[in-house]
């Protein structure tokens, strides 16, 4: 049978982590060799060993949710002679997880009860105590099994089994050598599973909106003056006898928990197995707050129906899209300045802990990042709620495009999950080819369907063409990676449809790479070093739509590096494309869209991410190293230097002699938005830049100097940290994991720029694993899950996640025991100790670092999105060392 879609997991009384204790294996019938080539034949069958009761799963390993089941393994090119998984060489090998579970024996005869998989990558098939339940095709979307109407299941002591098995590959556009996606997609569960129980009568589902009448007060403020709330509620009677007979109760709450309004639907009658839902009710609010980039403020609604109730938290703004003048949030011109990402990070793969999550889009923040495409599918739906907190509006997109009644229904299933999302402001149907000739027709479709279950969002099209069929049946013109002169063409031919630049501007980089080849043209394919300076690119295409009055936005390729579609497949394994690599080190890239995006951006505006109050910086893009230390530049005398700054002079020194002051302007001002000096003499020492105003007066400056050689190791906190507004401490859920960077640094404290020193990384004590290492070099073959690796200039990070649940509710934890029965003791602790993380590399004394821990609710990852909402954060250091925190707040707050 085809697996029952889930929409938005709702925030019930009994919803249950169900990500703990699982069993898994790679390989159809036994453990694969990660050197062997992907099977062809990989069917399971109807009733395979590993579904049944009593299989052995002694050679299985334990994991937890979520899971990506293939980025542990090495890139191999003899697995993936024809690259594998868009080239990163990762091979694609299928996936086994088997979980033992019980259920309160009070549920039996009087709860629905349900698994909840957020997701799962990509062909799915699951089975309850052997029997085959469901198959699942869509890698994106959630589903849900229903468990208490099976005949097999167990309640009280009689255990119960649910195996899942993965294929990676098959699917619509897969194959064994390219996997489903040109880029890396993951392999496995990859996303959170829930086990929700329900009375039989219960809310199925819930969908709020809101029409403000906002106006705009003589201070620029918008106020909304009034405000109807809107609600659809769809209620389920799954009792096969009883007709069932309730009020339902609608409660409108404040952003700090206090009631201030409520509506009743009285006496509603469902005869047994039947859902109703119920659309015409409202509730009318005076002066309500608004969600906003600087303040996104954030009601729960709450649906009561007998003993079952259900919540959902909810933005009031208004949207527009004008075709002359842009995008508007609250009646307010708001220019998109956005990012587009894939769903994968650094060691883990697609299984991106919550709080990594947090720090990805802390990070577009502080580059002035307003926006986030999900690029090309559903994200991860915590992203959603991190995106919600923290006023980052979202242009979410669906994966597979057509005229195909699966792919139409995919796209309903990712509207009805994610439209109570207020960061949500436009729908994307489809990507570039995937758009393009017969997909086109799938277009009135998918139209037709969105505008039926939201029609307070616009739709799109990520699109290469215009004035076609798809183009006049979205309601935005998307572009992907077009030139100003196709903008304006498709302005003067279409001149009441806006236009949104969905995705451009791949001016690759990779990170602190001084000798290499410069990208001067969009999305170079290359075996040459990408050097870190890309400023000529970036300020031409970025100005293509940027520049414009009518665009909406700009969404940028991409803010991460990401796994496959690397720029010389064989050489490479990862893409280039980002302002932050592979692992989160932030590229030079990333800081000259700071002076762009957010110091250069006046504070009066309503799309800047937080305030800065008139501060300058500047960056100096390369390291001060001798030209001999590369084979290109050896014997060279001279070295060429760029520097960023939103200031309008730049003056480089050498050892305190001037080179010289060269005028910088924003990029919408005319090109120059860099500073260059091609000939600076090199001499051992110091590089200076200061910044300075028109009249010479010193706004800012930072130094590069000379490295010494290796010294020591030193540990830091890139998350949770108070400068990248990713928290104080790790909430102890089991689950929370933190960013650690091991950097190796001179006798002076400077990071050594070409070091390569293999690092080892342990927990002395705490409830603390190491999830796996990474350095974000492209060309790096090693492996993520090992707890060593190599450094790539001077850097390397290791992930650690919590072990212990000592923050979760005593419901929860009683629960879990519960549901993991005798398992439960050997899964997680209770231990509320801070984690001690040691670093070794030979010849270099062993560093160690404290990672803070609470049971603290307020440190959990939404509580922190949440306290992070206005705030300035600061990702970088201007090479010289950990960024002063005490510096950072007086420079900018």
């Amino acid at each position: 049978t085809s697996a029952e879609a889930s929409t938005s997991l709702l925030s019930r009384n009994d919803v249950y982590p169900f990500s703990f204790g699982w069993k898994h294996r790679n390989g159809l019938t036994d453990w694969v060799d990660p050197e062997d080539l992907p099977p062809k034949d990989v069917d399971p069958g109807i009733s395979p060993p590993e579904a049944q009761r009593n299989y052995v799963t002694k050679s299985w390993i334990n994991v937890q949710l979520p899971h990506d089941g293939l980025i542990a393994t090495s890139p191999s090119r003899k697995a993936c002679p024809d690259g594998c998984s868009g080239n990163s060489f990762l091979p694609r090998h299928v996936l086994w997880y088997r979980k033992e579970f019980l259920l309160h024996e009070a549920w039996e005869d009087s709860s629905t009860i349900w698994l909840h998989f957020e997701g799962s990558f990509r062909n799915t098939t699951v089975w309850i105590n052997g029997e085959l339940i469901t198959n699942h095709v869509c890698g994106y979307t959630p589903f849900k099994v229903r468990l208490d109407n099976l005949s097999s299941i167990g309640y009280g002591t009689s255990s119960n089994v649910v195996t899942v098995f993965v294929d990676p590959d098959n699917g619509d556009y897969g194959s064994t050598s390219t996997g489903s996606g040109w880029w890396y997609e993951g392999g496995g569960l990859y996303r959170n599973a829930y086990l929700v129980r329900t009375n039989h009568l219960h809310v199925e589902e819930l969908f709020v909106h809101s029409s403000p009448n906002v106006q705009i007060l003589h201070d620029n403020s918008p106020v909304a003056l009034s405000t109807t709330l809107h609600f659809m509620i769809q209620i389920a009677n799954n009792d096969k006898h009883h007709k069932r007979s309730c009020d339902v109760l609608v409660t409108v709450f404040d952003a700090d928990g206090i009631q201030i309004a409520q509506t009743t639907i009285p006496k509603v009658e469902l005869d047994p197995l039947e859902e109703r839902i119920m659309s015409n009710d409202s509730i009318q609010l005076d002066k309500a707050v608004l969600w906003t980039a600087l303040n996104p403020y954030l009601y729960t609604i709450r649906v009561t129906v007998g003993e079952d109730s259900v919540s959902v938290t909810h933005g009031i703004r208004t949207i527009r899209y004008d075709a002359n003048e842009g995008f508007f949030l609250n009646q307010q011109p708001f220019r998109v300045r956005g990012f587009c990402d894939h769903d994968s990070f650094g060691v883990v793969g697609m299984a991106i802990p919550d709080r990594i999550n947090l720090f990805r889009a802390q990070a577009s923040r502080s580059v002035g990042g307003n926006g986030r495409r999900a690029s090309h599918n559903p994200p991860d739906p915590t992203l959603l709620h991190i995106f919600d907190r923290l006023g980052i509006v979202v242009m979410d997109e669906n994966r597979l495009f057509d005229n195909n009644t699966n792919y139409v229904e995919n796209m309903g299933t990712l509207v009805k999950r994610d439209r109570n999302h207020p960061s949500i402001v436009i729908w994307s149907f489809c990507n570039e080819a995937g758009c393009e000739g017969s997909h086109e027709t799938g277009g009135p479709s998918f139209q037709k369907l969105v505008q039926s279950l939201d029609g307070t969002r616009p739709t799109l099209a990520n699109m290469f063409t215009f004035n076609d069929l798809l183009s006049n049946t979205v309601d935005v013109q998307g572009f992907s990676h077009q030139s100003r002169e196709k903008l304006d063409d498709c302005h003067e031919a279409m001149p009441q449809k806006p236009i949104f630049m969905s995705e451009c501007c791949s001016c690759n980089t990779m990170r602190d790479e001084d000798v290499g080849c410069e990208t001067l043209k969009d999305n170079p394919k290359t075996d040459c070093n990408q050097i870190s300076f890309n400023a000529r690119c970036l300020e031409e295409h970025v100005n293509a739509s940027d520049g414009t009055a009518y665009s909406s936005g700009t969404m940028i390729w991409t803010l991460f590096d990401y796994y496959g579609e690397p720029p010389s497949a064989g050489l490479t394994v990862s893409s280039t494309y980002g302002q932050f690599d592979l692992c989160g080190f932030p590229k030079s890239a990333g800081f000259w869209f700071r002076t762009q995006w957010l110091l250069g951006i006046s504070d009066d505006r309503a799309d800047k991410p937080f305030l800065t109050y008139g501060a300058f910086e500047v960056q100096i893009v390369e390291s001060w190293e001798s030209p001999d230390t590369w084979n290109k530049t050896k014997g060279n005398t001279t070295r060429v230097i760029h520097a960023y700054s939103n200031a309008p002079f730049i003056e480089l020194f050498v050892n305190d002699q001037s080179q010289g002051s060269v005028p910088v302007t924003l990029m919408n001002a005319g090109p120059g938005s860099y500073a260059e000096w091609k000939t600076v003499p090199w001499v051992e020492g110091t590089l200076k830049a200061v910044a300075r105003s028109g009249n010479g007066i010193k706004l800012a400056a930072t130094e590069r100097y000379t490295c010494g050689p290796a010294a020591r190791l030193v540990l830091s906190l890139d998350s949770p940290s108070k400068a990248t507004g990713t928290g104080d401490a790790l909430f102890l859920d089991g689950q929370d994991a933190a960013l650690v960077r091991a950097s190796v640094v001179d006798a002076r404290g400077r990071v050594v720029h070409m070091a390569t020193n293999n690092v080892t990384f342990t927990i002395i004590n705490g409830p603390g694993s190491i999830l796996g290492t990474g350095n974000g070099d492209p060309k790096c073959y090693e492996p993520n899950n090992a707890a060593w690796h190599s450094m790539y200039h001077g850097l390397v990070r290791a992930i650690v996640r919590v072990t212990s649940i000592a923050g979760l509710s005593s419901k929860e934890k009683k629960m879990m025991q519960i549901i993991d029965g005798n398992n439960w003791a050997s899964l997680l602790d209770d231990d509320d100790s801070n984690i001690i993380i040691e670093a070794n590399s030979p010849g270099l004394e062993p560093a160690r670092l404290t990672i803070p821990t609470s049971a603290d609710s307020s440190d959990s990852v939404l509580a922190v999105a949440k306290q992070g909402a206005g705030k300035a954060v600061h990702f970088f250091n201007s090479n010289i060392g950990d960024f002063p925190e005490q510096q950072f707040e007086s420079t900018i707050l």
